[in-house]
């Protein structure tokens, strides 16, 4: 795949500038403009103010961070997922009404085939996109659990969506898992003969995962309180659906 490639070449713009060129064939404005943001090389202080590229905003022209994020949450909302998960499940809001679904949602930041950029919100801090975003959700009834996931790519038409059904007793296992993948990136300091420091970037994941015989529903996400919290109430309501 051209991301195999694409690791290989980390400082090359021309590379880059052909690469994008040859992925915008034949696609819309959007993923255009998509790709114009994501596939260039990783540079986490790019929208910082100073001497590297303007007050806040890309040289060439590019969406910003902000931009980025905001144009994928305006897609997701218009997607209107809740009810299309109803509708996939065969579920309506009087069978689900009792407990309130947990909402699992965010980038994918990890395997080759994933266009990654990054931000530094400070030296200590950095927030991440990419262009595979996921949503999920999970209902409750009284008998059952179902888990219904939606993927997009902004780069291109491809959407992929599943359900998963599981009856509370028949759950054997509830995992959580927390990744730290060690990212040390090289920064120019201040001044006219600025020295070469080095930051750590890391990445952090967080994943869910229900175990039934036979079957198995997991979810991986960048971690953050909001995500840790739903997964925390989704084990909760499993265990009490269960009388653990």
């Amino acid at each position: 795949m051209a991301f195999n490639f694409f690791k290989k070449n980390p400082s090359s713009e021309a590379f880059y500038a052909a690469l994008r060129k040859t992925m915008q064939n034949g696609k819309s404005k959007d993923q255009c403009a998509c790709i114009d943001f994501l596939v260039r090389p990783l540079d986490l202080f790019k929208n910082k103010k100073g001497c590297l590229k303007g007050k806040g905003c890309l040289k060439n022209g590019a969406m910003t961070m902000d931009e980025y994020i905001e144009y994928v949450q305006k897609t997701v909302s218009s997607l209107e997922l809740k009810q299309r998960a109803l509708n996939k499940i065969g579920l309506d809001e009087s069978q689900i009404s009792e407990i309130p679904p947990v909402i699992l949602s965010g980038f994918k930041l990890r395997d080759d085939g994933v266009f990654i950029q990054g931000e530094a919100v400070d030296e200590n801090n950095f927030r991440y996109v990419s262009n595979i975003y996921y949503v999920t959700y999970i209902f409750f009834s009284a008998t059952q659990l179902y888990t219904y996931s939606y993927t997009l790519d902004t780069i291109s038409d491809n959407v992929t969506e599943f359900t998963r059904d599981f009856f509370y007793t028949d759950i054997t296992c509830i995992t959580t898992e927390h990744e730290v993948e060690e990212r040390i990136l090289p920064i120019k300091g201040k001044g006219c003969i600025p020295k070469m420091k080095y930051v750590h970037a890391n990445r952090e994941w967080d994943t869910l995962k229900i175990v039934v015989p036979g079957d198995y529903y997991s979810f991986t996400s960048r971690t953050t309180e909001t995500i840790e919290q739903s997964i925390q109430a989704a084990k909760a309501m499993i265990r009490e659906k269960k009388g653990l």
